[in-house]
């Protein structure tokens, strides 16, 4: 599977992002935000990316 097919969710303490490019996925991670999971198909990523948010968002209340 080339790497641009698949689709990284990842947060921090101020946004959740869905990143393709695995070089910005490591940068964000080295500066402290965490992978939540990742998928090769693109509305998987988007629910993932849902189910973060409520995650993210449970966690702080």
């Amino acid at each position: 599977m080339p790497a641009e097919s698949c689709y990284y969710i990842i947060y921090d303490d101020f946004s959740i992002s869905i990143c393709t490019m695995l070089d910005e996925v490591c940068d964000a991670v080295a500066g402290g935000a965490l992978l939540y999971g990742y998928t090769d198909n693109e509305e998987m990523a988007q629910w993932m990316l849902n189910e973060c948010f409520h995650v993210v968002e449970k966690g702080n209340s």
